[in-house]
């Protein structure tokens, strides 16, 4: 699959925010900035340098320096090793005569734990090293560029998404009572492999495989050797990536006919996706989707079963923010925001009930100019495995 993204225009309206809330350079260390002004997969400890006029500069370990610099679209990329990336940092600042002027950092909080926010010791050494700049944090505005995706990109997380669901189908095929969990996840991540996926890239497990009472007692679940067994649910959540865009689709399975609860439990699930999904629009805030859902979910009486409601998602570290939810919580939330055609979420449910199940729901949603699109085809009802 071709898609050509001008990286071009979007440094261009990335130096126009810079203008826009009046900063003359950017040091950036969060690893969703460093993909997405790089394009290339920076794995290790690195900072971006983005002036709000002028070329922009990537600073990564030494080693891993010329395959970026070969992978990605910057012509710009330095190496450290024997000075730290924030010496560097300042030794590039000073180059561009900036180092008395308003300097951004990315500061904050997140539950996503390989965020890549500035560490104390790096704050201190840029204060130390430009005592006659002014530092200020711009984590917040850099988030909102972010929310809406380029059409380049909502074209390659279909692909990202089409491969995951292939991988979904591959077990769909293959999976038995008997198999640990290992074993199917090896199923989903040959098929993804296959089909171009270049890395399992969430940290929460890779391909995340749960079975019995697994399904229902956790957040994230990362595939055990334990064995799975007939009339146990299957959560089968699989991960994909592809142009750096990161495919994320969450279904389930039942190992046998399924039980009157687990039937119940079933319904409650299959009820609640469908009435979260239908509430994604332009025009409403997130805030109010999520509130909507939650009152549906209680009056059905199901309030203490279901979680959820979504998370971000984008390119290799642009994972989580915004939280899908009704409550504020800075850096990690922001109920308020009009979703607009462009903006982009996992679209994520889980419906536990302890000694019954567990069953999880994630698909990439766009919001259209009169909608929302679902990139995953994977169907929201759970397999039946009735052999």
């Amino acid at each position: 699959m071709q898609v050509h993204i001008d990286f071009q225009k979007r440094l261009g309206r990335f130096q126009a925010m810079l203008r826009d809330e009046g900063v003359d350079v950017l040091v950036g260390t969060r690893l969703k900035t460093i993909t997405h002004m790089s394009g290339a997969f920076v794995p290790w400890r690195s900072v971006v340098i983005v002036p709000a006029v002028g070329e922009i500069q990537l600073i990564t370990v030494n080693m891993d320096a010329p395959r970026v610099l070969a992978e990605g679209w910057l012509e710009n990329v330095t190496g450290y090793g024997r000075h730290s990336m924030i010496e560097m940092a300042v030794r590039r600042i000073r180059e561009l005569g900036l180092q008395n002027g308003r300097v951004a950092v990315e500061d904050g909080y997140s539950w996503y734990l390989p965020e890549g926010m500035i560490t104390k010791h790096e704050y201190s050494t840029l204060e130390s090293a430009l005592h006659d700049a002014e530092l200020t944090n711009l984590t917040t505005p850099i988030d909102r560029l972010m929310l809406i995706k380029e059409p380049e990109q909502i074209a390659l997380m279909r692909q990202a998404t089409a491969i995951t669901d292939a991988a979904q189908e591959a077990v769909r095929r293959r999976a038995r009572p008997g198999m640990a969990e290992t074993e199917i996840a090896g199923i989903g991540e040959q098929a993804a492999r296959d089909l171009g996926s270049e890395f399992a890239w969430t940290f929460t497990g890779g391909q995340e495989i749960a079975s019995g009472h697994r399904t229902w007692t956790g957040a994230c679940t990362p595939s055990t050797r334990k064995v799975v067994q007939r009339g146990e649910f299957l959560l089968i959540d699989l991960h994909a990536m592809y142009e750096m865009m990161l495919g994320d689709v969450s279904h389930n399975a039942i190992m046998g006919k399924p039980t009157a609860e687990q039937q119940q439990l079933i319904d409650a699930y299959v009820e609640s996706c469908n009435y979260l999904t239908a509430a994604l629009k332009p025009g409403r805030t997130i805030g109010d989707v999520a509130s909507d859902v939650r009152r549906f979910t209680v009056e059905k009486g199901w309030g203490d079963m279901i979680r959820g409601f979504g998370h971000g998602i984008g390119a290799f570290g642009n994972e989580w923010y915004p939280s899908f939810t009704d409550f504020a919580m800075e850096y990690v939330s922001e109920p308020d925001y009009v979703m607009e055609p462009g903006f982009m979420e996992i679209i994520a449910l889980t419906c536990n009930l302890p000694g019954v199940g567990g069953l999880r729901y994630e698909r990439a949603w766009v919001i259209t100019e009169d909608g929302a699109e679902c990139m995953s085809k994977t169907p929201i009802e759970p397999w039946v495995y009735e052999g």
